[in-house]
């Protein structure tokens, strides 16, 4: 169920009510139950989904890696499955945006600051990891992950 709050100012929340928008009333039509626009026929997850995450990594010379992600900590893995046999879906916004080198390179600058633990941040949406223009190819880099 989808209600207005203070949280749908945020990019987030600004996303899910563009899915609202969208799908609710193709869902609406055929429910004589559910008129009033507040029901989407797909569940929507609410967990926060960010580009990469950091796993610790002994046999990297950091200790860390970075690892993209193609959902929240939750599905990313259920996702990535669809993705390797069928590809990045026509509409989604290509995760090729988030440059998984940038990442590195941000992970490694923090750890060489001196954070204990490195840090891939985005402030505001403003990443310095987000690429302009070219993509990353996610099918390649899933290709050569898998041999």
């Amino acid at each position: 169920m989808f209600i207005k709050s203070a949280a749908s100012d945020t990019l987030q929340g600004k996303a899910i009510a563009g899915v609202h928008r969208k799908w609710a009333a193709a869902f609406d039509e055929g429910q004589a139950d559910h008129k009033n626009g507040a029901h989407i026929g797909i569940p929507v997850c609410k967990k926060k989904y960010t580009p990469f995450t950091i796993q610790k990594d002994e046999s990297k010379g950091s200790g860390y890696r970075v690892e993209r992600m193609f959902g929240c900590h939750c599905h990313s893995n259920l996702r990535k499955k669809v993705i390797e046999t069928q590809g990045e879906r026509n509409g989604w916004e290509p995760f090729g945006q988030w440059s998984l080198e940038k990442a590195r390179m941000s992970a490694i600058a923090s750890l060489d600051k001196g954070d204990e633990r490195p840090k891939v941040s985005c402030n505001n949406g403003l990443c310095v990891w987000k690429k302009r223009g070219k993509l990353d190819d996610i099918a390649n880099e899933l290709a050569a992950k898998s041999s």
